[in-house]
């Protein structure tokens, strides 16, 4: 049980770790842009892939997972599905695969949120950008932990569910 949650916390600190490599090196990030772009669909492809190794039994399932974080990467707000791919950890000792690929995700996200957040309200002070990015992510943290109360709490409502 205490893996499920050292597993969530570390997978989440890549957003603010990103936010810290870009407040570190910020004229590293005009070249760099479009490689963190790229990077992000690579790790979403890796993603995707693995959906499809872990739920092989199950393809319908696999199908519909994978083309509902295509779709959610398109409209800009994946970072909010990530929870859910925690949520495959409970079907074949998936956890740590998914919780690196959310960890190097969130370096690349928060990397390219800092950016834009640098740019778009001119912040020079590197402790306030940082401060930012958690305020912005802080309901993604909360969702998280709430899908990990539910992945923890999972096989006592399931026993206890009155039939």
């Amino acid at each position: 049980m205490i893996d499920y949650i050292v597993s969530w916390a570390i997978s989440f600190t890549g957003i603010i770790l990103g936010g810290i490599l870009a407040t570190i090196a910020p004229e590293e990030l005009r070249s760099g842009e479009k490689y963190l772009k790229v990077f992000e669909w690579v790790v979403l492809a890796v993603a995707i892939v693995a959906i499809f190794y872990f739920l092989r039994l199950f393809w319908l399932a696999a199908v519909i997972f994978s083309g509902f974080l295509i779709f959610i990467k398109i409209i800009k707000h994946e970072y909010y599905f990530f929870p859910w791919f925690l949520l495959l950890a409970k079907v074949e000792n998936f956890l740590f695969l998914a919780s690196s690929l959310i960890f190097i995700y969130g370096l690349a996200y928060g990397t390219l949120e800092a950016k834009q957040l640098m740019e778009d309200k001119k912040i020079k002070n590197k402790i306030k950008i940082n401060i930012l990015i958690f305020k912005n992510n802080l309901l993604y943290f909360i969702y998280g932990f709430l899908v990990l109360l539910s992945i923890l709490l999972w096989p006592f409502i399931w026993h206890y569910w009155p039939l």
